[in-house]
């Protein structure tokens, strides 16, 4: 599922193609489960619309379009946008196109069809979106949030990070690496952790961020971005998917464990388990 980076960078790729354009129709050509509500009102409530810009929430994708309205998509695991000239018949994984005024088509492709999209007038009314947490480059990033919110759960630091509700936009990929920036064993207990680990954790979830932004992402398996590229920053993962190769640090072989059903991976040489 992309991330932060990658859905950034996807944001950035759509605002630079699509802005200015205007939506003369919607053809849907899979509804279930990816367009969100009626959908005869989905296609008439984007009909005459202009696409102004496109920003990010999370790893959830906001459309900002006039008349004010607001297109929200999720794309899963394996769901995409592409831009491309006039077609004269979908390809097997596309399963909506918005046609633009212009000639040219958005098209939503998706192979295992999770990606979503919905159609609000304010973003207050998104149910997905109220229940994110903090954004992990903001200025709500700071240890006291954490030493409020955690000082006294026993919950792990990998489950944590992944917790859209507590810090939205971070997974499997980037909360490894954090992690092993950090030196922090993957299994430490929250309530363990001083002013200084979340210093830490915060000034290492901004640098491996931005730099992954800068590359455009992380493409392990169905990243792709808008130009059918992909991310370049898989070439610079320290831990992740690097089970029994040797440590960049230390040369002792990095393991994998499984958490909440994902895996992660670590060096338990420069990883401490914090207590």
């Amino acid at each position: 599922m992309p991330e932060l980076p990658e859905v950034e960078t996807i944001v950035r790729e759509l605002s630079d193609e699509i802005s200015g354009e205007i939506i003369s129709s919607v053809k849907i050509f899979r509804r279930n489960p990816i367009v969100q509500g009626n959908i005869e009102k989905f296609k008439q409530d984007l009909s005459g619309k202009k696409f102004l810009h496109v920003s990010r929430r999370a790893k959830y994708l906001i459309f900002h379009l006039k008349p004010k309205c607001f297109l929200i998509s999720h794309l899963r695991m394996t769901g995409k946008f592409i831009v491309s000239n006039s077609l004269s018949a979908p390809t097997k994984h596309n399963r909506v196109w918005f046609i633009f005024r212009s000639g040219r088509i958005l098209i939503f492709d998706d192979i295992r069809c999770f990606g979503t999209l919905e159609i609000q007038k304010n973003l207050i009314n998104s149910k997905s979106l109220k229940k994110l947490g903090i954004e992990p480059l903001s200025e709500e990033m700071n240890p006291e949030f954490f030493l409020k919110k955690l000082s006294n759960s026993r919950r792990e630091i990998k489950s944590v990070m992944l917790d859209q509700s507590i810090i939205a936009g971070l997974g499997n990929i980037y909360a490894s690496e954090i992690l092993f920036k950090s030196g922090i064993h993957p299994q430490s207990e929250v309530c363990n952790f001083k002013k200084q680990d979340w210093e830490n954790i915060i000034k290492f979830t901004k640098i491996i961020l931005q730099e992954a932004i800068e590359k455009n992402g992380t493409t392990i398996s169905d990243f792709r971005r808008v130009d059918e590229k992909t991310g370049e920053f898989q070439k610079f993962l320290k831990v992740y998917g690097k089970n029994n190769l040797p440590c960049q640090k230390c040369s002792v072989p990095i393991q994998r464990i499984v958490q909440q059903q994902r895996s992660t991976f670590f060096c338990n040489e420069c990883q401490k388990i914090k207590k």
